[in-house]
């Protein structure tokens, strides 16, 4: 079932996300706009207002407002949609079934799917940035390192080692980071040279 907006149509887009079946834009008045399917009501998003980040789970969109609470529209199958308690957030990102937020004070929540253990982040701290990929989550911490948790297929959560970050990445298979002088490090399944980033 077909939804939402044509992205045509789309203007002033501040901000984007997208999974195989949805495309999610932010507006610089901040109002959100989706296209693809709609089979879960995940392109319902017509009423949200003040939002300042976006995020495209696989059956389930997010809008971050500015008042640090998380809005929700599509699939609850996995309890992703279970945020309403949510506060203080700044940054979120969504994996298939599950979604990260950050908070003010550097600490991470999640909430979804945790079969492989991508929601496992109650214990991480000083984290700047987030990023959740299918089924793992990746977080930078205020010193340039990294954490992972989740799936670990292919090797894609041994972040342990690297250093000088400023910002990550988490893909299906693969994670991938910056660090400060603009060089690249990666992990995980390289079998379409997607790690093939310090030639």
């Amino acid at each position: 079932v077909q939804g939402g907006s044509n992205i045509r149509s789309w203007r002033d887009i501040v901000d984007l996300d997208a999974n195989e079946n949805n495309t999610i834009g932010l507006t610089g008045d901040g109002t959100v706009v989706v296209a693809g399917y709609n089979t879960y009501g995940q392109c319902n998003v017509s009423t949200w207002q003040d939002v300042v980040d976006v995020a495209m789970g696989y059956r389930t969109a997010y809008g971050l407002t500015s008042d640090g609470m998380v809005l929700s529209a599509g699939s609850n199958s996995a309890g992703q949609q279970d945020i309403d308690s949510w506060q203080d957030i700044v940054a979120i990102s969504a994996g298939n079934f599950h979604v990260v937020g950050l908070k003010s004070d550097g600490t991470v929540v999640a909430k979804g799917m945790n079969y492989d253990g991508q929601c496992d982040v109650d214990f991480w701290t000083d984290i700047v940035a987030i990023s959740a990929g299918p089924n793992h989550t990746v977080g930078l911490r205020s010193d340039g390192t990294v954490v992972a948790t989740g799936c670990n297929q292919y090797g894609k959560c041994e972040v342990g080692g690297w250093t000088d970050v400023v910002a990550v990445s988490a893909g299906m298979h693969h994670t991938l980071a910056l660090r400060s002088d603009g060089t690249l490090v990666a992990v995980g399944s390289n079998g379409n040279s997607q790690c093939d980033v310090n030639e």
